[in-house]
């Protein structure tokens, strides 16, 4: 019990050093005709201590939440590991319950995107890669094209779709997400 308690001690103490080394890029390049803004990020950490952060890429001054998640333009969502007990299993299946609160439960919608769905979890999956501490997963939207998927530079595939797009950043915007704090640090504009 003392170990637990120690264990719980430890982890309050080490969150906001976690917290203070996240970087991200004040924007994302996608070519020579299009850079997107950093808005702001936040910290997720539930009690299993798989910590990650997710930053939001998007021009504008928008901040509700679903308008954000449902929005047809160029943005993107940075997640960066700031553990190394966050694998790709554990990752994945908190993406795969993820879609499922980031769509209000709505299982018809799920069952019309849920090929895509499959396809990205596998792209992931199979990709070898690990998101030990730091490592980078950004999920780059653009209208017309789809949802790029990228292990640090490295892109990985892209998924096609605006509702494919509704369904990833409402794991993470929605109204009845998994981490309203998160959410609200993640849209909420930063002062310069």
């Amino acid at each position: 019990m003392r170990k637990i308690f120690s264990l719980i001690i430890v982890f309050c103490f080490v969150l906001p050093v976690f917290a203070a080394k996240v970087k991200y890029d004040p924007e994302i390049k996608v070519d020579e005709n299009l850079t997107i803004p950093l808005r702001n990020y936040g910290v997720f950490a539930p009690a299993s201590f798989s910590l990650y952060a997710i930053g939001l890429y998007v021009a504008g001054t928008e901040t509700d939440n679903m308008k954000i998640k449902d929005g047809d333009q160029p943005m993107a969502i940075r997640l960066v590991s700031l553990s190394n007990l966050l694998g790709m299993n554990k990752l994945i299946s908190e993406l795969r319950r993820g879609f499922s609160y980031g769509m209000s439960h709505d299982k018809e919608f799920l069952k019309t995107i849920q090929t895509r769905i499959d396809t990205f979890l596998a792209m992931l999956k199979n990709s070898g890669k690990k998101p030990k501490k730091n490592k980078q997963i950004t999920f780059l939207y653009l209208p017309g094209k789809g949802t790029r998927i990228y292990f640090e530079s490295e892109l990985l595939g892209e998924i096609k779709g605006h509702d494919f797009k509704r369904a990833l950043f409402g794991i993470w915007f929605n109204s009845n997400c998994a981490d309203p704090k998160l959410r609200d640090e993640a849209i909420k504009i930063r002062k310069k």
